[in-house]
């Protein structure tokens, strides 16, 4: 496997890991929380998914840097390598920012929806 398939690799991984454990964090908050809870569910969710966009692709180019390129290094084209990584970590973070907003939204939906249902009385028939 050499660098360029990692980067498809990496891109793939950054793009969902925010999306996907904001939505399973969010069902987890509508099944045992308040409302209250759900308002910080979307406040912070919304920051985390934004700071995750901001630092996650800079972070794994930290720790993977590319493989050293002689002619790379003195000049003579243009390096890109690494690029998959912060672009990858952009569409993360928008994931994850809609997928917050997305869960929250039809956590309160699903809500008012149950209470509505179970605040309406029953009519029974008159025999």
């Amino acid at each position: 496997m050499d660098y360029n398939d990692f980067e498809i690799a990496a891109f793939w991984v950054l793009s969902f890991a925010a999306a996907v454990p904001m939505v399973i964090l969010g069902v987890l908050v509508h099944l045992r929380c308040g409302a209250k809870a759900r308002g910080r569910y979307l406040f912070l969710g919304c920051l985390a998914s934004i700071i995750y966009g901001l630092f996650a692709g800079v972070l794994v180019n930290a720790m993977f840097p590319p493989p050293y390129v002689q002619g790379l290094s003195e000049g003579r084209g243009l390096d890109l390598r690494g690029t998959a990584l912060i672009l990858g970590s952009w569409v993360g973070g928008i994931l994850g920012f809609i997928a917050v907003v997305t869960t929250s939204l039809v956590s309160s939906w699903m809500r008012r929806r149950t209470a509505r249902r179970t605040s309406v009385p029953q009519q029974l028939p008159n025999p």
